[in-house]
């Protein structure tokens, strides 16, 4: 991951450094740049963190269907279902700031304020992440860790778009894994249903990354 000194505001200054980069800053630097950042971009350990999410097709196309997947599945009186650019709150000292692919909310949710009218949402029931080459690693371990202090959270899901495989994490008394790879298997979800793996892939072409 590239760290720079220079903070990139527009899209085109992003483009410059790649699918990745690291910027350290305090946590009002941080929210100075979101009010006009024209990407989108987290905060970590007292850093700026970008992946550019749309560097493949099938990311983009695998978090719009589970995002309508998931409303399809889950009653809209009772669950809301929100796409990338919904801030969710981590719980603790250290500053931190993710957004997630897809985030279902049961009933009312309930938001932190950052600053001004920027606020982040504390009680997501289910977060997912479609995995890419670039932001596979920091999803699975750094976010994935920090997700799990969130006490609302039952279920993260971990959608693979460089092959076939959904990873569903559970919260009982732990967290238990679950995968799920094979043909005319299922994905539990909330214990409200379940999604086809045949459904979410497909259409799904591999070659397109």
């Amino acid at each position: 991951m590239e760290v720079i000194t220079k903070v990139p505001v527009t899209l085109d200054e992003r483009l410059e450094y790649g699918e990745e980069l690291c910027l350290p800053a305090t946590w009002e630097e941080f929210l100075d740049l979101l009010e006009e950042c024209e990407y989108r971009i987290e905060y970590d350990e007292g850093k700026i963190i970008s992946f550019m999410g749309y560097a493949t097709e099938l990311h983009e196309k695998l978090m719009v269907k589970i995002g309508h997947l998931l409303f399809l599945l889950l009653n809209e009186d009772i669950f809301s279902v929100y796409g990338s650019n919904l801030a969710l709150h981590i719980p603790g000292f250290v500053k931190r700031h993710y957004n997630a692919d897809c985030v279902v909310v049961k009933g009312k949710s309930e938001r932190v304020t950052l600053r001004g009218n920027m606020t982040a949402i504390a009680n997501p029931v289910l977060i997912v992440e479609v995995l890419s080459a670039s932001n596979r690693d920091y999803d699975l371990n750094r976010k994935f860790k920090n997700y799990q202090k969130i006490p609302s959270l039952q279920q993260v899901l971990f959608i693979e778009s460089t092959e076939r495989k959904v990873v569903s994490h559970q919260r009982e008394n732990n967290w238990t894994a679950q995968v799920f790879e094979q043909p005319g298997e299922v994905v539990p979800v909330l214990n409200e249903g379940a999604i086809s793996l045949d459904e979410l892939y497909r259409k799904i072409d591999f070659t397109e990354n």
